[in-house]
């Protein structure tokens, strides 16, 4: 991961550099949520077109952004899920306050992945008598639905615990709550 010429303090000359836009916007949201800022869906929208103008811009307002959260008192501790009682709705919660939509599905991917993955493996393992005839369906199958094998992503979507218990998200990508309703 890079690290960032952020200006800690006024900014006298322009910032020097160049940075992607994707980066670029994953340092304004970054710098947004630890100001304690909650993004909505439109705030998410400037976010990326900010992020598409040049390095100095965007350095000069995130320096803003930090050095006006380090000027008031912080914001109080969340409660964070203990690791023996947590639900996982707790789980979710929490990592929506804390990790990027991308994020967080990228994590949901990781952990999918490697449930349906195990999933096809069992299957595969459950058809003891090799010469049966339906054994070679049994493996079709699932090597048909191992995303390991068929180099998918699962879940394709953000699932949210918010929304009909855990399930896609109907504002996926843009559902991240960052305290509870």
């Amino acid at each position: 991961m890079n690290t960032f010429d952020i200006p800690a303090g006024p900014v006298e000359k322009p910032p020097a550099g160049f940075v992607v836009s994707d980066e670029q916007a994953a340092v304004l949201r970054d710098t947004l949520t630890a100001a304690g800022i909650e993004l909505g869906e439109y705030e998410r929208e400037i976010v990326t077109w900010l992020s598409r103008w040049e390095w100095a811009t965007v350095a000069t307002i995130v320096s803003w952004v930090a050095r006006a959260a380090t000027s008031r008192p912080p914001a109080a501790p969340v409660a964070l899920p203990g690791r023996f009682d947590a639900t996982p709705a707790d789980v979710d919660r929490h990592l929506r306050r804390i990790l990027a939509d991308d994020v967080h599905l990228r994590y949901q991917q990781t952990i999918g992945v490697r449930a349906v993955s195990e999933a096809a493996k069992d299957v595969r393992l459950e058809v003891v008598l090799p010469d049966a005839p339906d054994a070679k369906q049994w493996r079709e199958a699932a090597d048909f639905f191992d995303p390991a094998k068929a180099g998918v992503a699962y879940p394709k979507q953000l699932q949210c615990s918010r929304h009909n218990g855990f399930g896609p998200c109907p504002g996926a990508p843009d559902c991240t709550p960052r305290e509870d309703t």
